[in-house]
């Protein structure tokens, strides 16, 4: 029985993977010093099981989660009973190792809002799945951010709902993740 419930649960998570997409953000790829294009794009949405691939190509960030109050503070520091995501610094590019960091989305009807340590109080921000009918915007997620942290760049941030898809190479990170998450079961 036991070997049943595991062939199903793989067939399963198979198959919910097969379906599943992933969503890229590229992280650093900016040419420019405005640091609200340090997310590209900056605001993305998912559907429940897709991955959000946050792609470290250049400069030493951060992805981190947080909340619209405090968009500059990860979230498990303002609510200890939420263990979000963070990257900690990724130096990529310049002769370093391009890195990524997979989230999964498990409720598409939350937004998840993100930041960049390093660019945050300049407006380097972002959000996964805005609730289109919430005050709670990106541009105001971006204003609190330089606001808080006593700066302001004056600028707009660029916001768009394309995604992009992922690479071979990180379809094959995606692979051994999932392998190895079943491999643990």
């Amino acid at each position: 029985m036991h070997s049943f419930t595991l062939g199903l649960f793989t067939l399963v998570s198979a198959v919910v993977a097969a379906s599943a997409k992933t969503i890229v953000i590229t992280v650093g790829g900016n040419t420019t010093n405005d640091a609200t294009t340090v997310f590209q794009p900056n605001v993305v949405v998912a559907d429940k099981g897709d991955t959000v691939l946050f792609n470290f190509t250049n400069g030493n960030h951060t992805a981190t989660q947080s909340t619209f109050a405090a968009p500059c503070t990860p979230i498990h520091d303002t609510d200890i009973a939420i263990n979000g995501f963070d990257s900690s610094f990724r130096d990529a590019g310049k002769e370093q190792a391009i890195t990524t960091l997979p989230v999964t989305i498990d409720n598409p009807n939350q937004t998840v809002w993100f930041y960049d340590f390093t660019t945050c109080a300049q407006g380097g921000v972002g959000a996964i799945n805005l609730n289109k009918s919430s005050t709670e915007t990106i541009d105001g997620f971006q204003r609190n951010a330089e606001r808080l942290n006593a700066t302001s760049t004056g600028s707009k941030p660029t916001t768009t709902n394309d995604a992009t898809h992922i690479s071979a190479r990180g379809i094959i990170a995606l692979a051994l993740t999932f392998i190895a998450l079943v491999i643990s079961l």
